[in-house]
């Protein structure tokens, strides 16, 4: 399973015109999702219908809903890792990847290294 961030959500036309690896692998029957949070964070946009018709289909419509446990890890993380501001979004999202046990591929790497000694795992793009 591959959880995807917002970042990776919106490259994905990008990335299906240059033939991405992670979209190979998604298209050879890979599992893929993103969590609620994520789901969000991209809706918030800018954004058009098409992009999201085309990410909805992609993950297969796996969007996890986050509940009292990815919330309880999603605490302690961000408490582990230090408290900066910065990180409680990305502690919730981190939180949902790791209980999922997926590889989580995003962009923005730097934002998820104080998550990686928890349990998060990065994908390679």
């Amino acid at each position: 399973m591959i959880h995807l961030d917002t970042n990776a959500l919106i490259a994905l036309p990008l990335w299906a015109k240059e033939g991405h690896p992670v979209i190979q692998r998604i298209a050879a029957g890979e599992a893929a999702g993103v969590s609620a949070v994520v789901w969000y964070e991209f809706l918030i946009g800018p954004i058009l219908e098409a992009e999201v018709s085309l990410a909805h289909a992609f993950i297969r419509g796996n969007i996890i809903a986050l509940d009292m446990v990815d919330a309880r890890l999603a605490a302690d993380l961000y408490n582990h890792a230090g408290r900066r501001r910065t990180l409680k979004t990305d502690a919730l999202i981190a939180a949902m990847a790791i209980r999922a046990r997926a590889l989580f591929l995003t962009l923005n790497t730097d934002d998820f290294l104080p998550f990686l000694p928890y349990g998060l795992v990065l994908a390679q793009e």
